[in-house]
């Protein structure tokens, strides 16, 4: 037995990694298949990985939250996500220069400072409220006492920052660059010793077992229907933003179905549709077409749209496929809509 408060703090981690994969083996989140069992083992690496990286070895620079490889959270295929732990107590400095994106925004987060869910947003500056010059640099103070467009005033229990990008092509974009700098105090970190490594793992620890609690997402929605276009609450636990709307539904397709989704999409910054597993992943898009946006989507003659998601190509247009999944979910989001957009409605047919 470990006499150290890391060693223990070790040993419980390892303890909740045994029993992680009765989330989606039993109970009412575990009617899978066996695609969907093998994708549980994967998400819980995934998962694990990013504890790391987040709570484990927690600098303040930012983090990747998402590649074509690793995922958690509900991905978006044309974003890009980056995570800096914060204390509210504190300052920081980002600067960057803006790079082709529709859309970029940094979110501080408020919560436990122990890799519990975040409770609530702080604030959020999107590329609407911060000024930048001529070339597209811009510089945001973060501290208990900023004030201004060009800064975010810090809580007490300010836990860290998200940033998010959306791009219309992300394969051809030019991205945001931007770095972020802690201004007190300076230098280098103390060295790491037994409490602090404690402190941690049982972060770690905290975000798995918080994690998996509600995910995969139980399959007991009723299949084929997307619900109604919903503003993210930001009192609310979790990584949302309160500049998106979503709707979310379940699909469920045999070989020869096609799930069609028809709507409309008020004016906003960026409107698209995706394909996710249960476990709020994205599909493989390095090699399906997992997702369409407001920039590929071919509108009807009415300005509507009608996706169709399938398992195989159907001949009609917008066609998003399901990458192997016989059922998952789709996930439309709309970004800074001037409206709340109506809800998608859904119809199966066969395919010809």
């Amino acid at each position: 037995m470990s006499t150290t408060d890391a060693g223990r703090a070790w040993l419980a981690l390892l303890e909740l990694l045994r029993d992680a994969d009765q989330t989606f083996l039993n109970g009412p989140r575990g009617e899978m298949d066996a695609l969907g069992i093998a994708e549980g083992y994967r998400h819980l690496t995934h998962l694990l990985s990013y504890a790391f990286d987040l709570y484990l070895e927690a600098d303040p620079v930012f983090t990747a939250l998402a590649s074509p490889t690793r995922k958690i959270l509900g991905d978006n295929v044309d974003s890009r996500y980056f995570f800096a732990p914060l204390r509210g107590d504190r300052r920081y400095r980002i600067r960057g220069r803006r790079g082709d994106e529709d859309y970029l925004a940094f979110c501080v987060y408020g919560g436990p400072p122990d890799g519990a869910w975040s409770t609530r947003v702080i604030a959020n500056r999107s590329q609407r409220d911060f000024p930048c010059d001529a070339d597209g640099r811009f510089e945001l103070l973060l501290a208990p006492d900023a004030a201004g467009p060009s800064a975010i005033r810090l809580e007490p229990d300010a836990v860290c920052v998200i940033t998010r990008e959306y791009y219309p092509d992300r394969d051809s974009a030019r991205p945001a660059e931007f770095v972020i700098e802690a201004l007190d105090p300076p230098g280098a970190p103390p060295a790491l010793d037994d409490a602090a490594l404690a402190r941690r793992l049982g972060a770690v620890a905290t975000f798995v077992r918080e994690t998996i609690q509600f995910t995969p997402l139980p399959a007991g929605l009723p299949p084929n229907l997307l619900g109604p276009a919903m503003a993210w609450n930001p009192h609310q636990p979790g990584w949302g933003t309160p500049d998106n709307v979503y709707s979310l539904g379940l699909f469920r397709l045999e070989p020869d179905e096609v799930l069609l989704i028809e709507g409309r999409s008020p004016p906003c910054t960026y409107w698209g549709a995706q394909v996710w597993n249960r476990y709020m992943q994205s599909l493989d898009y390095r090699y399906h077409r997992v997702s369409l946006n407001h920039a590929q989507v071919r509108l009807e003659a009415d300005g509507s749209f009608r996706l169709a998601v399938a398992p195989r190509d159907p001949g009609l247009p917008n066609w998003i496929s399901t990458a192997g999944h016989r059922e998952g979910l789709v996930f439309c989001r709309w970004l800074q809509s001037d409206t709340l957009p109506e809800q998608p409605t859904t119809r199966v047919v066969r395919s010809g």
